[in-house]
């Protein structure tokens, strides 16, 4: 409605103007204290302090592993460890971790590779490092201590050595490849002394024989790497992440399914993340925030911690949207690469968003 008041001594438009400006207002208010009702009813949780977005604000907080460089301490010996033994056939050879933790209540040191060797031989043999470039074999872990870390590994934290055994011509050894008499047991030497047996391969025998009766076997072992373990069963969280998506990409004709972004190389990608609780029961984040990971295409993945303090309870089926920064690599290969997020990436079944497509402009 239009008004046309004329003849008045003053002009009244400003104060109609100000009026038609406070009652959209008051609609307006009215309009929000009802979507929000409804989005409490329909499992939508409204973020105090999140921004015109509606999401908790990013925060660059990256989780604290520990020294790279503390103090050296003692060697650890074979009564400070509890190791582990898990191999598994690989093109007629064996390979897998031994997982070590230190049970003991003080720091010891753990550098370089172990010494390892066969009880119960019928074979020769030899060890050698895995992998003549001095890679690791064992994938980049942004949550994992740092390597100098093990100058002085704290107690109940892990390390991994990675095995490769190949060509066991025991007792037995056929020319043409052949099974033959395996060792009882691979000895571990902690460098502080002291003996660990290991024998939980037994159920595949050892690897094949290749080289015919008389040759050497292989042994190749990584050096100590600090590790985290997945969590137990219980450490599982009831919640569901997604990334949201932005407007639709095609590619060669044909729209990508799936959450899709777009991105510049070398600059910072804002994103979304939704997490929303698909437990029976409300859930609440701990007195500490979990860490997630994040990273696009085969760049190594980044850590931070999220920024969880401001969420409440989430009632059964409610979600709260989260904001999210990623550095975009400067130079990819892939020009539509992928982005992926994973929320507690130890934690039992972690929470792992469907990755994104990122177009690279």
């Amino acid at each position: 409605m239009e008004w046309h008041l004329p003849g008045l001594p003053f002009d009244l438009h400003p104060l109609i103007a100000e009026a038609k400006r406070r009652a959209r207002r008051r609609r307006f208010l009215i309009a929000a204290i009802a979507l929000a009702a409804a989005g409490a009813t329909a499992g939508v949780v409204l973020t105090a302090g999140a921004g015109s977005s509606g999401a908790v604000p990013w925060l660059p907080t990256r989780p604290q592993l520990g020294s790279a460089n503390p103090p050296l301490a003692p060697a650890c010996t074979a009564s400070q460890l509890r190791a582990s033994l898990s191999l598994q056939g690989a093109t007629m050879s064996l390979v897998g971790p031994i997982s070590i933790v230190n049970r003991s209540s003080q720091r010891c040191s753990l550098l370089g590779r172990p010494k390892l060797s066969f009880a119960n031989a019928t074979s020769k043999w030899r060890e050698t490092r895995w992998l003549p470039t001095g890679s690791s074999p064992i994938p980049f872990d942004p949550l994992a201590p740092p390597r100098g870390s093990l100058r002085a590994l704290a107690p109940g934290e892990h390390v991994s050595v990675m095995l490769w055994w190949s060509n066991w011509c025991g007792r037995g050894a056929k020319s043409g490849g052949s099974l033959t008499q395996s060792p009882s047991a691979i000895v571990l030497t902690p460098p502080g002394g002291g003996q660990i047996r290991l024998a939980q391969w037994h159920g595949l025998g050892g690897p094949v024989c290749n080289g015919g009766p008389g040759s050497t076997s292989l042994l190749q072992a990584g050096n100590f790497t600090p590790f985290v373990p997945q969590g137990p069963p219980s450490s599982a969280l009831p919640l569901k992440a997604s990334i949201v998506s932005g407007p639709p990409l095609h590619v060669k004709g044909r729209r990508i399914v799936g959450p899709t972004l777009t991105a510049r190389a070398g600059s910072w990608l804002s994103y979304t993340v939704v997490l929303t609780n698909r437990g029976k029961k409300p859930f609440r984040f701990g007195r500490t925030c979990p860490a997630y990971t994040e990273g696009i295409g085969a760049d190594e993945n980044q850590a931070y911690i999220l920024n969880c303090r401001s969420v409440g309870p989430l009632a059964s089926g409610q979600s709260v949207r989260f904001a999210m920064r990623v550095r975009v690599p400067r130079h990819l290969t892939e020009r539509f690469p992928p982005l992926g997020w994973t929320l507690a990436p130890h934690s039992w079944n972690a929470p792992q968003a469907q990755p994104a497509v990122v177009r690279i402009r």
